[in-house]
């Protein structure tokens, strides 16, 4: 049995897979590597399979047809057996010795989640830059100068906004089991069930404050994060599953789901103003549809938090009567 599985879905990523292979094995920690191509047209798998001869550690899974990096994550995930699991994108570059800085951390401490800062490529050819400016202050106030430290999501809840990308945590396979911990379904922000739902249920992890993977983010290139026309209204099909969560668990509600209707509201602010021109109407239909659980009393609590946001989430629910 491995020490921990690296799962990574693939899609048409032909140009940069081997690159991100070839960081992931800059690790001597014992690895499962999985890739998931889902139902690329181009040599995505060629390339692949040419590591495959090479490593014994990683295996190919082909998706017959293309089913979004949530369901080529989650069919990987029911394959594995090892410890440990890391969520890596196939454009991105993880840190030499990224796991192997980590591991040993998550051992001695017990703990069944642990986060870690990462940087961004924002240029195809410049360096990569700091990470989001708003997890980037987050990171700074809660951690300071301490190269890692035990974090009560109770007392530094606004790690529950950083932005919701899985490939900077690393989750202990028994946990992910034992609370059905899984990937949304819908084709954009997948991420954000399983980033939740890591935190609430672990209650606190590890953050350590090291930069330990680099996320490519450049200009110009077919993503998830630069899509606005009709693909994009999945996202509301990823909220759904999110707040379930908070349904079935009226401690989540009480705890946290002021929160995320504060990131819920920032969010859709966020493409509201990207969204093709055509497809406004559709799109602030969904909002309205999607606000029908916000309750007055939710409305008080956020308010308490941030008037404007509370504000803005009443508008968007009243929005079409």
């Amino acid at each position: 049995m491995a020490k921990i599985s690296v799962i990574i879905p693939a899609f048409n990523i032909a140009n940069l897979i081997g690159e991100t292979l070839d960081s992931v094995l800059r690790n001597e920690t014992d690895m499962d590597i999985v890739v998931v191509d889902d139902a690329s047209t181009d040599n995505t798998c060629d390339i692949v399979e040419q590591y495959v001869a090479r490593h014994a550690n990683i295996r190919l899974m082909r998706n017959a047809m293309n089913t979004g990096p949530g369901v080529a994550r989650n069919r990987a995930l029911a394959t594995i057996d090892s410890e440990y699991c890391l969520f890596h994108d196939a454009d991105d570059i993880l840190g030499a010795g990224a796991v192997d800085t980590v591991l040993p951390l998550m051992d001695s401490t017990n703990i069944d989640v642990a986060a870690f800062r990462y940087d961004v490529l924002r240029t195809a050819d410049g360096p990569p830059g700091e990470m989001s400016p708003i997890d980037k202050n987050i990171w700074d106030n809660v951690l300071g100068d301490r190269e890692s430290a035990m974090i009560d999501l109770d007392s530094a809840a606004q790690f529950l906004v950083t932005i919701n990308y899985p490939w900077n945590k690393i989750l202990r396979t028994s946990f992910i089991r034992r609370t059905n911990w899984h990937f949304s379904t819908a084709r954009i922000n997948e991420d954000i069930l399983p980033h939740w739902a890591a935190y609430m249920n672990a209650g606190r992890f590890l953050a350590i404050n090291s930069s330990l993977t680099t996320h490519r983010l450049v200009p110009g290139r077919e993503q998830h994060t630069s899509t606005f026309d009709e693909r994009r209204l999945e996202m509301f099909k990823a909220l759904r599953d999110a707040e379930k969560l908070f349904e079935d668990s009226p401690i989540f509600r009480a705890k946290f789901y002021p929160i995320f209707i504060i990131f819920k509201a920032g969010l859709l602010e966020w493409a509201n103003q990207q969204m093709r021109h055509d497809l406004l109407g559709l799109f602030r239909e969904h909002v309205a549809h999607s606000y029908q659980y916000f309750t007055d009393e939710d409305f008080h609590s956020v308010y308490q938090i941030n008037p404007s946001l509370a504000l803005a989430s009443y508008r968007m629910k009243h929005s079409l009567r």
